[in-house]
């Protein structure tokens, strides 16, 4: 008999307490990240650039993110994920509070770049953290505790943020800074440096340290993560502007489809993994995910109405499911504890890459081919990266 007490003991039990420190951090963290939602509004209409400068200012934010991430996976393996954490959330804290003061074009770029550079350096950091508390046995379930606590930190910081935005654009920078300050105070105070893996991570760490540059199926697996993001993350940017101007749904309607992705995965993801963690290789969810994502797109092409739409994101959802949590599996398997800064880094860049690439090559196709072709370009990089992601299992699994 189902017994939901259980069932919650079984999901949320067995991880250390460091792993949940971790992760409320993390939440505390990404709840504060709310400049990146509003940037491009306060900086046309807070401070009245035009559209050039918004764009220059944005490319220059995430170009220091793209640094920030890369650097601190480099400072991960070189000093410990502890002290860049603590870098990062306080000298991230100082960046968001100068540049609440800057108006002037020329100064907000640096600005803008440094801002992004100290608090994106977090993320690797935090990664390697998971993986280094976490042992192979439970690991898959700690990396998806942390994405419930990014899910639902970016579920409260925009609400929070819109909040904050009718009362003045600064105060949002100001919550940026409170929220970096309250989990530094958390890393500070509770979380040690692990410099040795336990007895159950021993064979992990026993791996050879080569540089992930070297390891060609690791290189190959990042571009198919971009793949399969860029084709994930148009169902939930731009795909808003076809809900509203092509099927016609209500903005409470469109609200409500991009509010269920976040529930489905924030109910479900813990449940789903503990079920089905350990009963393959990571490539084989990965590939589920990926079948999953195409055939959204095949459905595309003659759903219509808002229950079609509804059922899209349900399969988007359970394609997010299957394939991220594995994919920062796969990643951390192939690296070992003296480069997991590297892997981790360059893992979260081929992630934001595609979040850059996403809004730019789906408003494009759309205005200038249709959304018909639109679908077939998102279909086609969905089956490429599916394509990749069988090689790498054929090429990675062991008997």
């Amino acid at each position: 008999m189902f017994n939901l007490r259980n069932e919650i003991k079984n999901t949320y039990g067995g991880l250390p307490m460091s792993i949940w420190i971790l992760a409320i951090t993390q939440l505390i963290n990404r709840a504060g990240a709310m400049v990146v939602f509003f940037l491009a509004i306060y900086l046309k209409k807070g401070l009245g650039y035009d559209f050039t400068q918004v764009g220059w200012a944005m490319a220059i934010y995430g170009t220091g993110s793209i640094t920030g991430i890369k650097t601190g996976g480099y400072f991960t393996d070189k000093v410990g994920y502890r002290p860049v954490m603590v870098f990062s959330l306080l000298v991230g804290a100082v960046c968001f509070v100068a540049v609440s003061f800057i108006t002037e074009f020329y100064l907000l770029l640096p600005g803008l770049f440094l801002m992004a550079f100290t608090s994106e350096a977090y993320r690797p950091a935090n990664m390697a953290a998971v993986s280094l508390y976490s042992n192979s046995s439970n690991y898959l379930k700690a990396i998806t505790l942390n994405r419930l606590a990014i899910n639902l930190g970016f579920s409260i910081g925009p609400a929070l943020g819109g909040l904050l935005a009718t009362l003045n654009y600064q105060y949002i920078f100001w919550a940026d800074a409170a929220s970096s300050l309250l989990a530094a105070g958390m890393a500070i105070l509770f979380l040690k440096q692990r410099t040795k893996p336990d007895t159950a991570n021993a064979e992990e760490s026993s791996a050879p340290a080569i540089s992930p540059y070297k390891d060609v199926w690791f290189m190959l697996f990042l571009p198919m993560v971009s793949l399969y993001s860029i084709a994930f993350l148009q169902l939930f940017t731009t795909m808003t502007i076809y809900y509203e101007e092509v099927q016609h749904l209500t903005k409470i309607q469109i609200g409500k489809l991009l509010a269920l992705n976040g529930g489905i995965v924030a109910v479900f993801e813990m449940f789903l993994i503990s079920k089905i963690g350990n009963r393959g290789k990571p490539m084989q969810f990965i590939t589920w995910g990926g079948v999953l994502l195409i055939l959204c797109y095949v459905s595309l092409y003659f759903a219509q109405g808002y229950a079609w739409m509804v059922l899209i994101t349900i399969l988007a959802s359970l394609s997010e499911m299957l394939a991220m949590p594995f994919m920062n599996t796969f990643m951390n398997d192939r690296s070992s504890e003296k480069n997991k800064g590297q892997y981790s880094s360059l893992y979260i860049i081929a992630w934001s890459l595609a979040h850059i690439i996403t809004p730019l090559l789906a408003s494009f196709i759309a205005v200038n081919a249709g959304y018909p072709a639109l679908w077939t370009t998102m279909l086609v990089l969905s089956m490429g990266s599916l394509l990749v992601c069988r090689i790498i299992h054929a090429n990675t699994t062991t008997a």
